[in-house]
């Protein structure tokens, strides 16, 4: 009988043991899925540098966010109501226009600058 004991108390010992491993396998895979976050979360926050074009051209400045501005709401003023998916912008400072395409479709549209 102590030879029973015995072996239960083995396989009772080694089936915690087991448990253990496996929860302590669980608890491992969401810390490294929390410290992913974390870094994902920081690299979000990260500040962002303020970037601006300015083309000069002939004694003209034109920044281009002034340039994306116009295409938009000149794209607007023709009447269309499909969201804008894209926009090419083609400038021509020599000539003062900006010439662009819309969600690929929109050609031969120009604004001046």
């Amino acid at each position: 009988m102590a030879k029973k004991a015995t072996a239960a108390k083995t396989e009772t010992k080694a089936a915690a043991t087991k448990a253990e491993t496996e929860v302590k396998t669980e608890t491992k895979a969401p810390a490294k899925a929390t410290k992913t976050a974390t870094k994902t979360t920081r690299a979000a926050k990260a500040k962002e540098a303020a970037v601006t074009v300015e083309i000069q051209f002939g004694g003209k400045n034109t920044v281009v966010d002034t340039v994306v501005e116009a295409v938009k709401a000149a794209y607007k003023a023709d009447g269309n109501t499909d969201a804008i998916e894209s926009i090419k912008i083609y400038v021509q400072p020599e000539n003062g226009v900006a010439y662009y395409v819309v969600n690929d479709k929109e050609e031969g549209k120009s604004v001046e600058l």
